[in-house]
């Protein structure tokens, strides 16, 4: 329990730290399985965790697999993660997240507490992307 407790933190900091995630893969490449499993498996969490956070997925014939992350004032960043596991590919995620926090805040980015609150008193929707 105390696990999930420490994961679940850094992901509801998402909408926190960071003012959109694009997430870019091939559908088919076995070099983006292990971003395209982590989407699957993990959209629902981060959008019921952070509603209002723009969560863009993009698929297209054969593009590498990338998280990009943008911050307040127009900062961006990405990671790179062909080939790599479900696990792996959170670490890159939480990589990026942990890094807002390092980067100097916007008005925009007032921390909406009820926000995160409000979602969980929301039924439980099934957003899974379809590819």
């Amino acid at each position: 329990m105390k696990n999930r407790s420490i994961q679940m933190s850094w992901r509801a900091l998402l909408s926190h730290n960071l003012q959109e995630i694009r997430i870019t893969f091939c559908q088919s490449n076995q070099s983006s399985e292990g971003l395209r499993n982590f989407v699957v498996k993990n959209y629902s969490d981060l959008k019921r965790l952070n509603p209002k956070l723009p969560l863009l997925i993009r698929e297209s014939h054969g593009i590498e697999p990338v998280i990009y992350a943008r911050y307040d004032w127009g900062k961006e960043e990405k990671k790179v993660v062909t080939n790599l596991t479900e696990q792996e590919v959170e670490e890159k995620l939480k990589e990026l997240c942990l890094m807002g926090s390092k980067f100097d805040r916007s008005p925009e980015s007032e921390f909406d507490e009820v926000d995160i609150v409000s979602a969980y008193q929301k039924p439980i929707l099934n957003y899974r992307p379809i590819f």
